[in-house]
Order: structure tokens, then C-alpha cells, then sequence
């Protein structure tokens, strides 16, 4: 095979090929149902960060990748500006009694996201 065949990759992707999942997502052009397809509860870490790094992510995507329990995905979720102030919330809240200190980390990182929000809404509890 020479060259990139794009509904071979998605194909492959779907399938459950994570570096074939990684390819597609690069693509700036991508249909909303493939995505949809790569969502799924065991999905890999590389396939959860790159559907994150895209440029159309949705509050849909950051709510799933919000349910893996890894803290480089919540990070991630948590860094991004279209997330949903309640989904920080949740997910602070969720991280509040884990004792190990990447999870202290992540949570102080919610904190000052949700302190941000706060100071930029002008709202005592943000949106």
C-alpha cells in the first residue's frame, strides 16, 4: 500500500487500532460519526488525548473523556477552556480525598481554574 487511504485508517481505527485512531484524529477534516465510534469506555490513552487536542472538541467529548480515571485525561479536560464550570466542580470534587500527590495536584489545579472563572465572570460562583 503506498500512500494514506483514509477510509482504510478509519476502518482500521473503529476497529480498535489505537495508532490507526491516533492518524485519523490528526485529520483536520473528520467525521463527527467516526469520532463518535472512537468514544468508547476502554478506549486508549493516545486516543482519549488526541480526540482532546482537537480543535472542534465539544463539551460532549470532555464530559467522556471526564469519566477515565487518569490525571493527565482530567488535566487535560480540566485545561480546556470549553469546559463546563460544573464538570470542574465534579471533577475537583471527585479527586478531593485521593491521597497520592499527582491527584492533590490535579485537584489544586481545579481550584484555580474554578478561581479564574470566578474572577473573569465577576460572579461569586461562576456559570
Amino acid at each position: 500500500m503506498t500512500g494514506y487511504d483514509a477510509e482504510k485508517f478509519e476502518a482500521d481505527a473503529l476497529a480498535g487500532d489505537w495508532r490507526a485512531a491516533v492518524a485519523v484524529l490528526s485529520r483536520a477534516n473528520l467525521r463527527p460519526e467516526v469520532v463518535a465510534g472512537l468514544m468508547t469506555h476502554d478506549a486508549h490513552l493516545e486516543v482519549v488525548l488526541g480526540i482532546l487536542g482537537r480543535q472542534d472538541v465539544t463539551s460532549e467529548h470532555l464530559a467522556w473523556a471526564a469519566t477515565f480515571d487518569n490525571a493527565q485525561i482530567l488535566g487535560r479536560v480540566l485545561s480546556n477552556p470549553k469546559t463546563p464550570t460544573p464538570l470542574i466542580r465534579e471533577i475537583r470534587d471527585r479527586v478531593a480525598d485521593r491521597e497520592p500527590d499527582i491527584w492533590v495536584h490535579l485537584r489544586e489545579y481545579a481550584n484555580r481554574v474554578l478561581e479564574r472563572i470566578d474572577r473573569e465572570s465577576g460572579l461569586h460562583g461562576g456559570s
